[in-house]
């Protein structure tokens, strides 16, 4: 029965020693290069990472949105504005309705209220002085018009088609007179 003890006890004993030869206690790695952190610092890590991945992709959609906005006022403005080709092509249906209903003249076929992309009120924008263009976010663009002593910010929302964005829905966020 003593030889058992020993042996029991010598078996204890390289186990303890094999598990410090390994530096591995408790699920903790103790020691050597790069193993000092425990795992509450790796997910730390691997939280941060994402989150710079998130927010690189978050600056990446916002620019994207931006310039898509900037091409599509830049080619459709350089066409005729009654031309209602060119924005149904980058409208959601649910906008093109919105637009549809809008109008309120007198006239005959298709008509849309595409002043809406300038300023709420009706008529001719050729006398548009200036734009600028800032996205808020991936899925908001601010569209800042100067027209007639007046500044007209109207905010588009963007939905992602595909590889692209189409304008789902705008608001005019102000309208102010300007003392020039």
């Amino acid at each position: 029965m003593k030889k058992m003890s020993i042996f029991i006890v010598v078996v204890v004993v390289l186990v303890a020693a094999g598990f410090v030869s390994c530096k591995f206690i408790r699920g903790q790695i103790l020691d050597g290069p790069g193993m000092e952190r425990d795992t509450t610092q790796i997910l730390e890590q691997k939280q941060d990472t994402v989150a710079s991945i998130a927010q690189v992709q978050d600056t990446q959609d916002t620019a994207a949105a931006q310039a898509f906005v900037e091409k599509f006022y830049k080619e459709w403005v350089g066409e005729d504005v009654l031309n209602y080709d060119y924005p149904k092509q980058h409208i959601t249906p649910a906008l093109l309705q919105y637009l549809a209903d809008a109008y309120e003249f007198d006239c005959e076929g298709e008509c849309l209220a595409t002043w809406k992309f300038f300023y709420e009120g009706g008529g001719d924008v050729a006398q548009l002085m200036s734009r600028q263009i800032t996205a808020r976010d991936g899925n908001h663009v601010l569209v800042e018009n100067k027209y007639d002593n007046y500044e007209y910010d109207v905010l588009l929302t963007l939905v992602k088609d595909g590889d692209t964005f189409k304008i789902d829905s705008l608001k005019q966020e102000k309208s102010e007179y300007l003392n020039n």
